[in-house]
């Protein structure tokens, strides 16, 4: 290992065989010398991220917030890693340790930021929001702040935006204003409530977002063979309502949808009137 770059007395970048890693510990920057070896044993924590671009972004904020936060904020995503089963996206090691120091200055400065869209986060992304909610009650044990439901929501976009791959919160809110604008109008349509408990309308949900994702994203669609779907099948209600709800996509998103997703979400519609 060799010192690449002393980021501050805490903070040390290094390059182990070619792959850049940032060192903490305390005082290990002291000691440390460019383009000289490093003793691995000097330090307490080696991050590793999948990119330069995302060591070097690392490497900046962990010059400017303290090491206990950045080594709280690994707690926090260990936590998380636990609790959801999708694999996360190295940005969060930058965005939520950002996110969480700041969120803890703005709680001691009385400052308020208000989060939007959280009845949907807790309705669409249930597993991410009470992971947050049990995120925000550490910080809250932690550091004797009093962060709330605002900061619940925060902390369920970052979640969702690692799940993603997402480093901004923006094609996160397309997904959520979308899946929710969808669940809407099919409820409008259908002329009642469905049973947000049901198995059935949780893989409702689920085909939604992932359909929402591939349109955002512009990513294809299922290539099954769907040529066996009869004329018959076609004039169904389930059909007929899938149809409607690419139109209004089409129209209000502004994203075309393919006929193979028309199909699906109709077979998905089929088992939710049983």
């Amino acid at each position: 290992m060799k010192v690449v770059k002393k980021i501050n007395h805490n903070v040390v970048l290094i390059d182990d065989g070619g792959i850049e890693k940032i060192a903490m510990g305390k005082g290990i920057g002291f000691s440390a010398v460019v383009n000289q070896l490093f003793d691995p044993t000097l330090a307490d924590k080696f991050f590793t991220l999948d990119s330069k671009e995302k060591t070097k972004m690392f490497s900046e904020m962990a010059a400017q917030i303290p090491i206990e936060f950045i080594e709280f904020s690994e707690e926090i995503i260990q936590l998380i890693s636990k609790r959801i089963a999708s694999p996360l996206d190295s940005n969060i090691y930058i965005a939520l340790t950002d996110h969480i120091y700041f969120a803890i200055q703005r709680q001691k400065e009385d400052s308020q930021v208000t989060a939007i869209m959280l009845p949907e986060m807790k309705l669409l992304y249930p597993d991410e929001y009470t992971t947050a909610r049990e995120v925000v009650s550490l910080i809250n044990q932690r550091y004797n702040t009093e962060l709330g439901a605002n900061e619940i929501g925060f902390i369920t976009m970052h979640i969702i935006n690692a799940e993603l791959g997402e480093q901004n919160s923006l094609n996160s809110l397309k997904i959520l204003e979308i899946t929710k604008t969808i669940l809407q109008d099919l409820e409008k349509i259908y002329g009642y409530r469905f049973n947000k408990e049901s198995l059935t309308y949780h893989r409702l949900m689920i085909h939604i977002k992932f359909l929402t994702k591939r349109l955002i994203y512009q990513e294809e669609s299922p290539t099954e063979n769907i040529g066996f779907f009869t004329n018959t099948f076609k004039e169904s209600k389930p059909y007929q309502t899938a149809f409607a709800i690419k139109k209004m996509i089409e129209e209000k998103f502004h994203l075309a949808v393919q006929e193979n997703e028309v199909i699906y979400l109709a077979i998905h519609l089929a088992r939710i009137q049983k």
